[in-house]
């Protein structure tokens, strides 16, 4: 982490030294020297077996990757062949998907957790016993690079082309890990979210068809048509007619077919896991559809069922008040004929009382 921010005010120094045209064609210069080892070498060749180098090149290759000061070259091989098995799942140490910009871009490469490599990744390369020495002596190479440019050509070319190419060259490396999987186009159907841009491709020699590598990760060429500009490969070639390469993988021959039937499924769009993801969850939210459909249908007839059953209490409970109303009805008439019955019991007691006063002599009552 020191290291990395010491580096980062150093290359400030240009403007201690002052504008350079010099400086400038320096800085480009040890950039894509430096660029092609990382491209063609580290990755292309160490992580990926792509061509085939003699033992005196792959060294040589090897050694001027390490210039680049991103770590051991067995380190790097190791990280990027996890990286592709696991591409943007859990496991992938800087997946942008996982983990945000940030950690995919600077952050897993300061952390404390990828200090050490696994050479269990890399059992092709470990029985090189100078690359097991390049990589446990990870900083002598750029060391040796920036005492090289300092004495060549002085403090132009220790700010110029060492500290700020190699800061450039970090963050356009680095650029491949996490804005290539949120930003660009995708061409092809592959299980992680790689993607292609032609901007990044020539800032690094090739690298930003990253879609096209990712989906076909044993060719040395990552540009399938001739506008896809992959100044790696084409260097590559080159190395090849001079017979310093051997065995240069090309292009698939079914690129073109690949690219149109993904295309036509729609896995051009998006990465075949968010595509599985995006159709489980349809599957999922048409048995819920299902689901609710089913539960809203036995609602219904549990509803009509208790609708029925209500209007058939109701009828009865209408039928049951009518007969009390009738009852009702009967015991009232009932009511009246027993009061009537007993006004005229009074009434005829009241004439005997009468008939009795009448015989004992007794006078009429007035009434009030």
């Amino acid at each position: 982490m020191l290291g990395f921010l010491l580096v980062h005010v150093a290359a400030l120094g240009v403007f201690f030294v002052g504008f350079s045209w010099k400086g400038i064609a320096l800085c480009l210069a040890s950039y894509y020297l430096r660029m092609f080892a990382i491209t063609a070498g580290f990755h292309r060749y160490f992580s990926h077996r792509t061509y085939g180098l003699g033992r005196v090149p792959q060294f040589l290759m090897a050694f001027l990757g390490q210039t680049a000061a991103q770590r051991g070259v067995l380190w790097w091989a190791s990280n990027h062949r996890h990286h592709h098995r696991y591409s943007d799942r859990p496991e992938d140490i800087h997946s942008p998907i996982q983990r945000g910009f940030w950690w995919s871009h600077i952050g897993w490469i300061l952390s404390h957790d990828q200090d050490e490599p696994d050479y269990s990744r890399v059992p092709d390369l470990v029985r090189f016993p100078e690359l097991l020495w390049l990589d446990r002596h990870e900083y002598v190479p750029t060391f040796l690079y920036a005492v090289a440019l300092y004495f060549a050509f002085g403090p132009v070319g220790l700010f110029y082309g060492y500290f700020l190419s190699t800061v450039l060259l970090w963050h356009g490396t680095f650029c491949i890990n996490s804005v290539m999987h949120l930003f660009g186009r995708r061409v092809y159907a592959t299980t992680d979210d790689s993607r292609n841009s032609f901007l990044l491709a020539l800032v690094t020699m090739g690298e930003g068809w990253h879609n096209n590598h990712h989906w076909a990760p044993q060719s040395a060429a990552q540009g399938f048509h001739w506008w896809e500009v992959d100044a790696s490969f084409y260097l590559l070639w080159l190395g090849e007619r001079l017979g310093l390469v051997k065995g240069l993988h090309r292009r698939p021959k079914h690129f073109r077919a690949a690219a149109v039937e993904a295309m036509r499924t729609g896995r051009a769009f998006t990465s075949v896991r968010r595509l599985e993801q995006v159709q489980s969850l349809t599957r999922r939210w048409h048995e819920l559809g299902a689901s609710a459909r089913l539960h809203a249908h036995e609602a219904l007839v549990e509803l009509d069922a208790a609708r029925a059953g209500a209007a058939a209490r109701l009828e009865k409970l209408h039928d049951e008040a009518a007969g009390l109303s009738a009852r009702a009805g009967r015991r009232l008439e009932e009511l009246h004929a027993e009061i009537e019955r007993a006004r005229a019991h009074l009434a005829e007691i009241l004439e005997r009382l009468v008939a009795m006063a009448e015989s004992l002599g007794m006078p009429d009552p007035q009434p009030g």
